[in-house]
């Protein structure tokens, strides 16, 4: 059987019809989808811009928080310092109230003892004018009955002392107690005047207290708007911090939304790439071969013994060994499905041929064509290299069909 039969008779057992009104229902889909995705990505712009917005407001408000305790910090340290001057205040306020109780016990005592002196003074001003008044009324009987009753003359100058002596002793008596009249009123003018004294600092010290009562006031006023600030502000922190919790939630739902309906578009992709391949028919041409020259074939289809492993695998193509450089053509008309690069297969091209039959080129040190390219038999697509997993430079050739991979010496007319 030769190679254009065999390959006509798996494209007959294999092959899928698809009706019209599948193919336009992939059509609608394809317009669709994007739509719905884009619609999602800019529902998640959305969120995400909302979120940019909350977190800095949040940080807005947070460093005005920071601002606020700062002037809270300094209110409460100023009030401490108020507090403290107050109570010194108090306390000299208190100690002057009790100087002047006792300045005005002092007076009081004074007072008294004035009013002792002055009654003693008077007492002794009465008993020195009544005796004046006798010596006055009885003076010459008196004399003459001390001289009369004297026994001697010594008796007499004794007595004529005596009566001297009285007299000198109520002047003496009389001065005396003047005297203390003048010292205790000159102490208590001094009493007063200490007290007048005490009373005027304790007015200013009063004073004193309510100026610092009053800016106490005045900064407690102030401290209580800064905390109501303060409050305020965590409170909106705590709104925003809930808004933002949501706008996550809503975030990883459209994310996930989002995701699904990617996944949906390319689920539908592949579909519509299945579709379209299959709509794609091999027209049942040969294949030609795929490089210009090569020296020898390295390895068969089937399996071996891995050159890099050491394992028996699966060899899914033929290898032709050739020099890098060496120009790769495309065995037959068709659509580049693949042109990437792979850790294990290196630089590779898949070209789509219709009807499910594939060609696979590996290990190119260039790739000269991009997905979606029509290529023509004979065209070259790349250059022979040594990437992936390989020992020298050479040519990978596979053959694909409805998705497995088949011996391809029959298709390029190799033994």
């Amino acid at each position: 059987m030769g190679k254009v039969s065999i390959i006509k008779t798996s494209i007959k057992k294999n092959k899928k019809k698809f009706s019209w009104k599948l193919v336009v229902f992939f059509i609608v889909l394809s317009m669709t989808i994007p739509v719905q995705a884009s619609s999602t990505k800019d529902k998640i712009g959305d969120v995400k811009d909302q979120q940019e917005q909350s977190k800095q407001r949040k940080e807005q408000v947070q460093s005005k928080i920071r601002e606020l305790e700062v002037y809270k910090a300094d209110a409460i340290s100023y009030i401490q310092k108020m507090d403290a001057e107050l109570a010194d205040v108090e306390g000299r306020l208190e100690d002057l109230g009790n100087q002047q109780t006792i300045k005005e016990q002092e007076i009081a005592e004074t007072e008294i003892e004035l009013d002792d002196a002055k009654k003693t003074e008077r007492e002794q001003y009465e008993s020195m004018k009544l005796r004046i008044q006798y010596m006055y009324e009885n003076g010459n009987e008196s004399y003459l009955e001390m001289l009369l009753g004297a026994e001697s003359f010594a008796d007499l100058l004794n007595k004529s002392e005596y009566i001297t002596q009285i007299t000198t002793y109520d002047r003496d008596m009389l001065d005396v107690y003047q005297q203390t009249i003048q010292n205790v009123e000159e102490k208590e003018a001094q009493l007063e005047q200490e007290n007048r004294e005490l009373t005027q600092l304790i007015q200013e010290s009063e004073a004193e207290k309510e100026n610092l009562q009053s800016l106490i006031d005045a900064k407690a006023v102030v401290l209580a708007g800064y905390e109501a600030d303060i409050e305020s502000g965590e409170a909106e922190v705590s709104v925003l911090e809930a808004d933002m919790a949501k706008l996550d939630a809503e975030l990883a739902e459209l994310e996930a939304q989002l995701k699904r309906e990617e996944e949906e578009a390319r689920r539908k992709a592949e579909e519509e790439k299945r579709a379209a391949a299959a709509k794609r028919t091999y027209d049942g041409g040969s294949l030609g071969f795929p490089m210009a020259w090569y020296y020898r074939k390295t390895s068969d289809f089937g399996y071996r013994n891995h050159p890099i492993f050491g394992q028996v695998l699966q060899h899914n193509g033929v290898d032709l060994s050739a020099d890098t450089g060496t120009a790769i053509y495309a065995a037959y008309k068709g659509t580049v499905v693949v042109s990437t690069y792979n850790s294990s297969a290196g630089n590779y091209i898949m070209i789509d041929h219709g009807s499910g039959l594939m060609t696979v080129y590996m290990h190119c040190s260039k790739l000269l064509v991009s997905v979606g390219e029509t290529v023509s038999k004979g065209q070259t697509i790349g250059l022979v290299g040594s990437t992936g997993n390989s020992t020298g430079p050479h040519l990978h050739f596979s053959v694909r069909l409805n998705g497995s991979y088949v011996d391809p010496k029959p298709y390029i007319g190799l033994n």
